[in-house]
């Protein structure tokens, strides 16, 4: 008599069971931590874009015959929220003449965009904001957009100051999706 030793249906969907709950629950965690490291990347991102744009202010750009000063634009509207720009711009432009778009003065030198998910929430209470990294006297000025038409409005900060860039998850309320960097106006070092 061939007796054949298998698995009976009930004890193959217990068996199937346990592996889908067992995989769900190692999903979440490796989903929380999957999204919390793109909050941490993002963070380098940000903090690479303003260093490498100050110091292309500072020693000047490799490819231009003249000094130019560096823009970083921050914008929070849903158009713009997950990227940053930086344009450069003539050394000895006025105040009053910076724009937040490339014209004939300017020129778009990189986008960073962020990665899948990730938004700017706000730039120090801002809904958009520019650091401006003059060329040759090194001074570092920061303006914001406002009315209709957009005038730039420049904004002067104490120097024990710093500037906060609060972004996020999918728009989170969890304190664990959400991310602000600090960049102190005194040292030009960035806390993240």
């Amino acid at each position: 008599m061939n007796r054949r030793r298998a698995f009976t249906l009930i004890e193959l969907m217990i068996a199937i069971t346990i592996v889908a709950v067992l995989t769900m629950a190692s999903y979440a965690p490796y989903n929380y931590y999957q999204n919390k490291a793109k909050l941490k990347v993002t963070s380098r991102e940000i903090s690479q874009v303003i260093y490498e744009s100050r110091n292309m202010a500072i020693n000047g750009a490799v490819w231009s015959s003249s000094n130019v000063s560096i823009w970083v634009y921050f914008d929070t509207s849903t158009l713009w929220n997950n990227t940053i720009q930086v344009f450069s711009y003539p050394y000895n432009i006025l105040d009053n003449n910076i724009n937040h778009l490339e014209t004939v003065d300017t020129k778009l030198l990189k986008t960073l965009t962020l990665k899948k998910w990730i938004q700017i929430d706000s730039i120090d209470s801002n809904n958009n904001f520019l650091f401006y990294f003059e060329a040759i006297t090194w001074d570092i000025k920061y303006f914001r957009w406002w009315g209709s038409p957009m005038i730039p409005i420049n904004i002067t900060l104490p120097d024990s100051e710093s500037i906060d860039i609060d972004f996020s998850y999918k728009w989170s309320s969890s304190p664990n999706l959400n991310k602000s960097i600090s960049y102190f106006t005194l040292t030009n070092i960035i806390d993240y």
